[in-house]
């Protein structure tokens, strides 16, 4: 005999029975007493009806009934959220809402300047939950209700939803009143702001050209060296730049009606050195005939480079040269010279066992053997004013500091000592290598052919003053001691200023020698054999014949070569980040970017890019001969 029902059980069963009074007749449901799972009697059951969801406990032994919303339907247990299928009892309360899309949108641009209005419908529709019978598992699903209209768009609705947002700038009403008559259900601009214009950067117009086109020329097989015409040239009077002033730009606003302000366009310092002049209205002219000339970074400095030449041979006999301007030497720089230049350097002959560095460009029509060429960025870094005076600027800072330190320790005993007898006594015993750089710095200062870009009067008298001692102990101070460390600032950062930014290295053929260029290298005649050289422009061979022998390049550009190796079995290894051509090339390396190939056998008429590379190393592997 089954078990007798519970009173509390009758009540349940009896809230969730659907009574309906239809023609004085009262119908039951009793869906919940009708199982179609037998396996289950016992489990929860969920019972959707007349958009509303009864749950039926589980008798003993039985699992609590599960459910499930299926978008756009929500579901809600005791207030919260459900995401997944939920188990829920009688004591919870389960409510539910249609996440059903906006009838509109509205968007903004990422810079501001436009706001998008979009219109997904005109009406708003009441939806209404499905029936499902009783079951232990139920997803709550709804449909839409379109007979049953709960809402219309209208303009007013939406006017206020862009004024709620702050969106009030040139406000497309027309536009969007239009949409809502005839709807396109496409994107439409309701409002536009309008872009800050931005400004222009000061900048200079140059009436001068930077490089140097055949600055030799060649006349029945000799070399005019009057003939200045291809080299950059002003007369006295002549205007070299102008300086085109800043325009400030316009702010504009976006859609919020908040400023939009364009950026603070960059000015641009112009100062006249030597031999040039700045005058009202920007203008910068020429005091002097020479070389015009434009150096600096931040700050651009304008000058007249004068000329130091040679008119032969530069031997022991000339001496080094250290020159605050361009070099000329008619002849050949011979064995274990030293040529340094604050401009450019042009030797008519060949350079033999030398060291040649210019801020600017370095030509030479013969040949380099055994030789180092430094131009622009290099030609800074291995200037010996500038090494020798960095050095000296570490040196001094730390004796500076030691020479505190010592008058501290003194003055902590109850004693005194003078400055300049400390400075002596750290000299003499820890800092014995600062006055070696100043006989180094002052030998370099003295071979200097010109006037140099800076007065070098007191600088010299103070680096002096550190070689005799008994003068030292007198005028030494701490003041004049930060003083010389302010001058050796100004002339190692007056070196620095002298670097051009186009310049070249340009030879006729090298052996054995090491050039460097910010700029541009060029072979203009036989090549190179067993050199190296980097560029941080473009390295050209010009004549079809030259040749690349057991050499290494590098390019922060391309490399156009003709014969690279040679049957002798000499390799060359080339590096460029751009490109790598060549008509033939017999042996060696190649490498643009990060990708490299071995040439092991001779290749003819290609150009390497990073492409090509990569197709090399597949040919590698049919044994082609390529790596």
């Amino acid at each position: 005999m089954p078990d007798r029902m519970s009173e509390q059980e009758l009540n349940k069963l009896i809230n969730m029975l659907e009574l309906s009074q239809a023609d004085g007749d009262i119908e039951f449901d009793i869906s919940f007493m009708v199982s179609d799972d037998p396996d289950h009697d016992h489990g929860g059951r969920v019972l959707v009806r007349a958009d509303k969801i009864f749950i039926q406990d589980p008798l003993p032994g039985g699992s609590p009934a599960v459910i499930m919303g299926v978008l756009p339907v929500k579901l809600y247990v005791n207030g919260e959220p459900v995401s997944g299928p939920a188990e829920v009892t009688t004591g919870d309360t389960i409510e539910w809402e249609i996440s059903q899309p906006p009838l509109y949108s509205i968007t903004v641009s990422e810079d501001r300047l436009l706001a998008f209005f979009t219109l997904h419908s005109t009406k708003k529709f009441s939806w209404k939950l499905n029936d499902h019978l009783s079951a232990g598992m139920v997803e709550v699903d709804a449909v839409m209700d379109t007979e049953n209209v709960v809402g219309i768009l209208g303009l007013n609705q939406i006017i206020a939803d862009f004024e709620r947002r702050g969106i009030i700038q040139n406000l497309n009403i027309s536009g969007i009143h239009a949409e809502l008559q005839n709807p396109t259900y496409q994107p439409i601009t309701a409002a536009q702001g309008r872009a800050a214009v931005p400004g222009e950067n000061a900048h200079l117009e140059l009436f001068f050209s930077e490089t140097i086109e055949n600055e030799f020329s060649e006349i029945e097989g000799q070399v005019d060296y009057r003939s200045h015409l291809r080299i950059p040239s002003a007369i006295r009077g002549e205007v070299l730049a102008r300086k085109i002033p800043v325009i400030e730009g316009i702010p504009g606003y976006d859609v919020y009606g908040e400023i939009l302000y364009p950026p603070t366009p960059a000015d641009l310092s112009v100062l006249a050195k030597n031999n040039t002049v700045l005058l009202i209205g920007n203008e910068i002219r020429a005091l002097r005939e020479g070389r015009p000339r434009v150096t600096g970074d931040r700050i651009k400095y304008f000058d007249i480079c004068t000329s130091y030449i040679v008119p032969g041979n530069v031997n022991i006999k000339s001496g080094n040269i250290v020159f605050s301007g361009d070099v000329i030497i008619r002849g050949d720089v011979e064995d274990n010279m030293i040529i340094e230049s604050l401009g450019n350097v042009y030797v008519a002959g060949s350079i033999y066992n030398s060291t040649i560095t210019a801020t600017g460009s370095i030509l030479v029509k013969g040949n380099v053997v055994n030789s180092n060429l430094y131009s622009g960025y290099f030609g800074v870094m291995y200037n010996r004013i500038y090494n020798c005076s960095k050095q000296l600027i570490e040196e001094t800072k730390i004796l500076q500091t030691a020479v505190r330190m010592l008058v501290q320790a003194v003055q902590g005993r109850k004693q005194s000592v003078k400055y300049g007898q400390a400075v002596l006594l750290l000299l003499e015993s820890k800092f014995q290598k600062i006055p070696q750089l100043i006989k180094e710095l002052l030998s370099v200062l003295a071979t200097v052919q010109a006037s140099y870009h800076q007065d070098l009067e007191q600088t010299l008298h103070f680096l002096n003053l550190f070689l005799k001692p008994a003068q030292l102990v007198d005028y030494m101070s701490e003041a004049s001691l930060s003083g010389v460390i302010s001058m050796l600032e100004e002339l190692h950062r007056g070196v620095a200023r002298m670097q051009e930014t186009k310049v070249e290295v340009n030879i006729g053929k090298c052996q054995n020698s090491t050039l460097k260029s910010n700029g541009d290298i060029i072979i203009h005649r036989d090549g190179i054999v067993q050199s190296e050289l980097f560029s941080s422009g473009n390295i050209t061979f010009l004549q079809t014949f030259s040749v690349c022998r057991g050499s290494k390049l590098e390019a922060g550009g391309s490399i156009a070569a003709f014969y690279v190796g040679g049957e002798s079995g000499a390799q060359s290894y080339l590096k460029a980040k751009q490109s790598i051509s060549v008509r033939k090339m017999y042996l060696g390396k190649v490498t643009i970017d990060r990708y490299t190939a071995d040439i092991t056998e001779p290749v003819e008429n290609l150009v390497f890019d990073a492409e090509s590379l990569r197709s090399m190393k597949l040919s590698a592997e049919s044994g082609r001969g390529l790596v």
